[in-house]
């Protein structure tokens, strides 16, 4: 079933914890899932099989759960924004780009789609450049540091229990598939039907509110780019 949007007409993909009123805040994780499950989530809790430290394990949100693999359960042009902070490097890039050209068709006539995701080119040149210094092998070593940032995989194979191991390998969530930089990430959003696609500072949008759900933590300091576009 598509959901008619005419009434929020904002639209936050893989919103983790940060789901604002006046946004219709999706998530296809399975925190997601357990939020619009009080009920199971404090009983998987309370056996063990859910950590109480789990980070994002007792989210305080309700969002729509949706795998973004999938088609958006949305009617067509009926948002008129579309907002992703660091959602998109989690999908390889041919789901990437169909949920590009499902974010097109959703979008109304000048919708506006911003996009963040963590900085490649920065994470490059942090370690070109730790590699030019000298410095003593007690030290960090820049490979891992790269690797790390890139988060392609974690350093150890899933750990806990076994349901939490199943989870980890069947969905494959939380490690990134495909990486970008401004260039590739304009690339991708023009290829996609988008125009007027350009990079944008923090907070600098024509979306109204973009304060409710940028995040500096995941823009300022080689965190992350904004890309942003328009639908014809």
């Amino acid at each position: 079933m598509r959901l008619d949007l005419n009434n929020t007409g904002k639209l936050n993909l893989g919103c983790g914890p940060n789901a604002p009123a006046g946004w219709l805040n999706v998530d296809g994780s399975w925190n997601a899932w357990l939020s619009n499950h009080a009920y199971l989530s404090k009983a998987l809790t309370t056996v063990g099989v859910i950590s109480r430290n789990s980070p994002g394990a007792q989210w305080t949100v309700r969002p729509l759960v949706h795998d973004l693999t999938k088609p958006l359960p949305f009617k067509d042009s009926t948002v008129s924004v579309i907002y992703g902070a660091h959602v998109l490097e989690h999908l390889y890039r041919a789901d990437a780009q169909k949920l590009l050209s499902e974010c097109r068709r959703v979008l109304r006539t000048a919708g506006v789609i911003r996009l963040v995701v963590p900085d490649l080119r920065s994470m490059v040149t942090t370690y070109l450049k730790r590699k030019n210094d000298s410095i003593s092998l007690s030290e960090r070593l820049a490979a891992d540091d790269l690797n790390e940032r890139l988060a392609f995989r974690s350093p150890a194979a899933p750990s806990g229990n076994a349901f939490f191991k199943f989870y980890s390998l069947w969905k494959d969530f939380h490690h990134h598939k495909w990486m970008y930089d401004s260039d590739s990430l304009i690339h991708y959003m023009e290829n996609a039907g988008f125009v007027g696609v350009s990079e944008k500072g923090y907070l600098q949008s024509d979306i109204p509110g973009i304060e409710e759900v940028e995040e500096p933590g995941r823009v300022l300091e080689g965190a992350g780019i904004c890309v942003e576009g328009k639908k014809a």
